[in-house]
């Protein structure tokens, strides 16, 4: 008769050392199984963070841009309008006031429409201004030796020098300081800079720089052309940088200082500058026939509004002014 009796399983296989194995390959191949959820649930993350942050970036910068728009278009608005102002020769401060005032109405009209069209209100509103002089002459007007063109002023901005280099002295830097004409900014409380415009032997128009009287330091040269434009306040000569020609401590100065002419004979050209007096409404200087009233800053209100985007700031406009 044939057996069919089953055997019983084997307890060593179930419960003993070859079961232990088995448990350890599926715990192992669990713990694999979690770790791999793991890391693609980290990198899913990662990814969605740094998506979001570049997205929130490019946002600020949008709107940082283009909030800086219509401040530039502002500033540079105003800016236009006092000089322009300022050309036209009012006939007193109240009126130049009144021209910039209304200037600035018209320029809140404009900017208005603009950006309205894409979706913003922008605003501009003139807060105040701050009455000076503008003075225009031709050198020949000035004393030959010395004259004050601007005295007990507090800001210059808008200095320049248009010059003929035809008749400019011949001299170099070691006898500038006798020889050629130059403009003198002396400090109330002390200390003065020499800025010296000559032909060099080269023939190039050349600008030195010298301090309280002592020798002239060359600072830069152009060729000759029809007429040369020196840029005192802007510090360049024609169509190239000149650092070193405004002096850093009359860029904001706590004291007043004077702008003087010496040797005007030795050139030939124009100067015109707009200057703020330390006190009162009109600047100091010896070219009265050619001084002005003139609107010397404005200070303005910009308002900016999006659907992202709120923007508000006060600006004080004086174009042509020396930087810090």
């Amino acid at each position: 008769m044939a057996d069919v009796s089953v055997d019983l399983p084997d307890r060593e296989g179930l419960f003993g050392d070859g079961a232990r194995g088995s448990d350890r390959g599926q715990l192992l191949l669990v713990a694999g199984l979690v770790m791999a959820v793991s890391l693609v649930v980290l990198v899913v993350l990662l990814n969605s963070t740094i998506y979001s942050e570049n997205v929130a970036t490019r946002g600020i910068e949008s709107a940082d841009g283009e909030a800086m728009e219509v401040r530039s278009t502002a500033v540079g608005g105003t800016g236009e309008l006092l000089d322009s102002t300022n050309r036209a020769g009012p006939s007193g401060h109240g009126d130049a006031e009144a021209t910039v005032r209304a200037g600035v109405a018209d320029l809140d009209e404009a900017l208005a429409r603009s950006y309205a069209e894409r979706g913003g209100v922008a605003r501009v509103e003139l807060v105040g201004t701050e009455n000076g002089s503008r003075i225009a002459a031709a050198l020949a007007a000035a004393d030959p030796n010395a004259s004050t063109l601007a005295g007990d002023v507090d800001r210059t901005r808008g200095f320049v020098f248009a010059a003929d280099p035809t008749g400019l002295t011949d001299t170099d830097a070691a006898n500038a300081d006798t020889d050629a004409f130059h403009v003198d900014l002396n400090a109330s409380t002390g200390g003065s800079r020499q800025v010296y415009v000559y032909n060099a032997p080269d023939g190039n128009v050349t600008v030195a720089v010298g301090e309280d009287g002592g020798e002239p330091t060359v600072r830069c040269s152009v060729p000759p052309d029809d007429r040369v434009v020196v840029d005192f306040t802007a510090e360049r000569l024609g169509d190239r940088p000149c650092p070193g020609i405004w002096p850093p401590s009359l860029v904001a100065p706590s004291d007043a200082y004077t702008v003087a002419l010496i040797n005007a004979s030795e050139a030939a050209g124009e100067v015109t500058v707009t200057a703020r007096p330390r006190s009162g409404e009109t600047v100091a200087t010896d070219l009265t026939a050619a001084r002005e009233p003139a609107t010397y800053e404005a200070t303005i209100n910009l308002w900016y509004r999006t659907a992202d985007l709120r923007f508000e700031t006060a600006v004080r406009v004086a174009p042509g002014e020396p930087d810090a």
